[in-house]
């Protein structure tokens, strides 16, 4: 039993009086912040989309850290920021969960169950598919996502550094690195001569 249920889910704005859809998701968010018991719910979805990816972060991270440290109340805190899953490294009382999905020959499928743990991959290009954008914006945008992240691997010194990067970056790059001596072990298997060879 929960002393109140308190969401900010969904966009929406009001221009008459002069709000715009990120104000009144912040609006809403401060009320929660405000309100919230340790004895509370509360519910977010996808907050910080409406300033810069870096502005989006920190508020996200801020307020899910702050509701998880000072509140202390349980929280559904759904989230495109990849990043924001390592506040699990640091907040005891923070797991992390993601709806299942595989995606095979480009093509995404959807399994709507819910796992522990952390996502390893983003799936907007392959809605995006799914929504029939003409292929070279799918192509021009997958290799926009390439370039911004090696920007973000870029160090000051113009170096890569991956001593700072996220655990869960760090396990989607191991992941994808294991796919790629299975699918090198796989060929290898294939290209033995099985006809040439001995049974005994």
């Amino acid at each position: 039993i929960v002393d109140c249920i308190l969401a900010r889910v969904g966009a929406g704005d009001s221009q008459v009086k002069g709000v715009s859809t990120f104000m009144a998701e912040m609006l809403e968010t401060a009320t929660i912040l405000k309100t919230a018991s340790k004895n509370s719910l509360i519910i977010i979805d996808e907050l910080g989309r409406g300033t810069s990816t870096y502005d989006g972060f920190g508020l996200a991270w801020a307020i899910s850290e702050y509701i998880s440290t000072k509140i202390g109340c349980f929280c559904l805190f759904a989230t495109h920021f990849h990043e924001l899953t390592s506040l699990a490294d640091s907040v005891s009382t923070v797991s992390n969960l993601h709806v299942t999905a595989l995606t095979s020959d480009n093509k995404l499928t959807l399994l709507y169950k819910v796992k522990k743990g952390v996502c390893d991959q983003s799936f907007g290009i392959h809605v995006a598919e799914l929504a029939h954008f003409p292929a070279d914006v799918i192509e021009f945008a997958r290799q926009k996502a390439q370039e911004l992240e090696i920007f973000h691997k870029i160090g000051g010194a113009g170096e890569i550094d991956d001593t700072d990067e996220p655990s869960a970056k760090r396990r989607r790059l191991e992941v994808k690195e294991g796919e790629k001596l299975i699918d090198e072990y796989l060929q290898a298997i294939r290209s033995l001569p099985y006809k040439e060879m001995e049974w005994t």
